[in-house]
């Protein structure tokens, strides 16, 4: 079984980590901390990069990214970069979003999924915050 985690890197092991991501077959998305400033922003972000169906609020987003049915890709990454600046504006929303990749996201695709899904298989899905 996998361990899914949110992990605090630096700008060193970020780039080990994006060759390594080359290597396998990892969907990986990169967040540009210091452009995302509010919940807004962070949701419409997401629901582009994961072309999510609806991405109105945090009970769709969650919804959607414990779905993902159309990301074939066994491994997803999140990658936050400049993770001081994210959300800055909007520390509530920076609190919740890692809320649910916590309690939501992470644990679902590690093991949840089998319970909750026909057939479902289990995804490494692990976020990284660059300081």
């Amino acid at each position: 079984m996998t361990n899914n985690v949110i992990s605090y890197i630096n700008r060193m092991e970020v780039k080990k980590l994006k060759i390594q991501l080359k290597t396998v077959d990892c969907y990986t998305v990169e967040v540009p901390g210091t452009k995302i400033q509010t919940k807004r922003c962070f949701l419409d972000f997401m629901g582009e990069k994961f072309a999510m169906p609806d991405y109105q609020g945090w009970d769709a987003y969650a919804d959607w990214m414990t779905d993902l049915s159309w990301i074939p890709n066994q491994q997803i990454c999140v990658i936050i970069d400049d993770y001081g600046s994210f959300l800055r504006k909007d520390l509530r929303a920076r609190k919740d979003s890692m809320e649910i990749f916590k309690d939501d996201i992470l644990p679902f695709w590690e093991k949840d999924v089998l319970k909750f899904v026909v057939g479902g298989k289990t995804r490494a899905f692990n976020v990284y915050l660059v300081n």
